[in-house]
């Protein structure tokens, strides 16, 4: 490989290598939880079924503008949300029922129990005093 071509190499592993430093070194915020599921899980916990009106207020109390819902009724891939037909009702579909369970439960997934600091120190106290105990001599020789 001729020099000119190792030092451009080079020159673009560096650049690559002060975007990715920039990429690490910038904070990384708490993951957003989806909009869309949010309000999903809206429709689904007032039974799975809302009318048109209702559901634009579910949008516009989690911050989504009415147009972002045609995404729940896209024709290509999973839909989300149907209208019913003869209604102006709009029910969720098997994928957005799933969809809207799936944040549900991640919203009632409760956290372990915070665990008493001063546990292990008791804890420890009592196995150093066992320590030289004639029962733990047998391990020494181990």
């Amino acid at each position: 490989m001729p020099r000119g071509d190792v030092a451009k190499l080079l020159d673009e592993i560096e650049a690559r290598v002060a975007q990715l430093r920039v990429i690490v070194a910038s904070p990384a915020g708490p993951v957003a939880p989806d909009l869309g599921e949010r309000v999903l899980a809206d429709v689904l916990t007032r039974g799975g079924s809302v009318g048109r009106k209702e559901l634009y207020e579910i949008a516009e109390s989690h911050g989504m503008d009415r147009r972002g819902l045609g995404g729940f009724f896209r024709e290509t891939g999973q839909k989300s949300l149907m209208d019913l037909p003869g209604t102006d009702r709009i029910v969720l579909t098997p994928y957005g029922a799933e969809r809207a369970q799936r944040h549900l439960n991640r919203q009632r997934a409760t956290p372990y129990e915070t665990v008493e600091p001063n546990l292990s120190r008791v804890a420890e106290a009592s196995f150093a005093e066992d320590w030289n105990s004639e029962g733990d001599a047998a391990y020494d020789d181990l």
